[in-house]
């Protein structure tokens, strides 16, 4: 089977979004394995607009084992400012590198890896349709 320019570009990103999904995997299963949880405050969120959306990404603050203040926007967030300022999270981060950190739920930690997995077979799917 011969494939056209369009089927090998969708190859391409397929296996790419399936690479990116498994990195964001190992990392965020790496901070669950061997990370420490901690409860940190929401200090506020920051604005991120794409085209006509905007998203607010939570910024937390924690005190790391160490005792060392550690401050840090989410990688995820939603189009209202959830969890509220001053509000208290459980954060996991790594020992041995404070900066891996994410908000303990399933949203801050499995939503990206998983669509990055669906995006990635479903684009490698077109390849027989």
């Amino acid at each position: 089977m011969e494939m056209s320019g369009l089927q090998t570009y969708f190859l391409v990103i397929g296996i790419a979004l399936l690479v990116l999904a498994a990195v964001l995997f190992y990392r965020r299963l790496s901070a669950m394995m061997h990370g420490v949880s901690v409860v940190g405050r929401v200090v506020g969120h920051e604005a991120r607009t794409i085209d006509d959306s905007t998203s607010y990404l939570p910024v937390v603050e924690f005190l790391d084992v160490q005792g060392m203040q550690v401050r840090f926007t989410s990688v995820a967030g939603g189009s209202d400012r959830h969890p509220k300022v001053g509000e208290k999270v459980t954060v996991r981060y790594l020992r041995s590198n404070p900066k891996v950190v994410y908000i303990q739920s399933f949203l801050h930690m499995w939503a990206a890896p998983i669509a990055c997995t669906v995006l990635g077979l479903a684009a490698i799917a077109a390849l027989w349709v």
